[in-house]
């Protein structure tokens, strides 16, 4: 019975904490052709019940680390230090429990012969999240009509904490996020008219589009170009964070540009101080007119072949 309860402990650890070691986050309210099955098929990819070798060569080598004596088995102690070696978070209690289902004969410690089969499933359960997680990466696409339906602002704060997350040099935290309501939308329209004219009557359609999310970046005060570039590629990371989030719970997006946001005009009516900032661009967002599937899909005319280079 006491094994029993051991064993049932370690499956509901692996479905609830190890099944996704390597995602800090779920993915909720995915749409339905982000589900496993359809980023398999969108990554051509053919998973294995079984860890990959490099995995599990990395996992013998962390065993190997930790088995001090050469013994060729670990304690309960260093099985929870392996876990953690292995990005696997696991209470005292779970290690425990793991401990002694692994160690099925009772002799006190637990081979790697014996942790290999409970790994590789923990393995192959993290990369079924792998697979969504890459499957929204790689079907996001630019969406460039939208319903009028306002995005819940739930929503936006969960990009915009995903798009801070977003790797930055030395911290520097470059970006700034405004985010348009109504009445700047339609005086932003007016000043295009005035700047720009009516030719195309594109303005038109901006008071239409639901979502709008001004992104600027901090201007380095001593000239430092090298400073500056680095910034800039932080808000490009913080910006494709923001859609990406955007697209993993239904919403669609364009990260524009153009000689409008560049004007002392635009920035003014921004609140933007453009001897401390620079605007990245507006990106536009919203429910897609149609459903996502409508959005035109990505055009590549390189592959993985073409953009790799191994060098010796």
């Amino acid at each position: 019975k006491h094994e029993a309860n051991a064993a049932a402990m370690v499956r509901t650890f692996v479905s609830a904490m190890l099944a996704a070691p390597a995602l800090a986050f779920t993915v909720p309210h995915a749409p339905t052709s982000f589900q496993p099955a359809a980023a398999a098929d969108l990554l051509h990819l053919q998973m294995s019940a079984t860890a990959s070798s490099a995995e599990m060569a990395h996992a013998r080598e962390v065993f190997s680390a930790f088995d001090a004596d050469g013994s060729g088995t670990i304690g309960s102690q260093e099985l929870g230090d392996m876990l953690s070696a292995l990005d696997i978070d696991a209470s005292d209690e779970e290690t425990a429990a793991l401990f002694r289902y692994l160690d099925a004969d009772g002799s006190g410690g637990v081979s790697f012969e014996q942790f290999e089969p409970w790994y590789s499933e923990a393995a192959d359960a993290a990369k079924q999240s792998a697979e969504v997680f890459q499957g929204i990466i790689m079907s996001r696409r630019t969406v460039d009509s939208f319903d009028k339906t306002e995005v819940d602002q739930a929503v936006i704060k969960r990009a915009i904490e995903c798009a801070i997350a977003a790797p930055n040099r030395r911290c520097t935290e470059p970006w700034r996020f405004i985010q348009l309501g109504p009445e700047t939308v339609a005086k932003a329209s007016e000043l295009k008219r005035q700047l720009e004219g009516d030719e195309g009557g594109s303005f038109q359609s901006w008071p239409n589009i639901p979502g709008w999310m001004v992104v600027t970046y901090t201007k380095s005060p001593d000239g430092n170009t090298q400073a500056q570039r680095e910034d800039f590629k932080a808000v490009c990371c913080a910006v494709q964070n923001f859609m990406l989030s955007l697209w993993s719970e239904g919403i669609g997006s364009k990260w524009t540009d153009g000689p409008l946001q560049q004007t002392k005009e635009f920035s003014d009516l921004m609140g933007i101080d453009t001897d401390k900032e620079k605007v990245a661009g507006i990106v536009w967002f919203g429910f897609a007119k149609g459903g996502l599937g409508e959005a035109k899909p990505k055009e590549r005319r390189k592959g993985y072949d073409e953009v790799l280079e191994i060098l010796p």
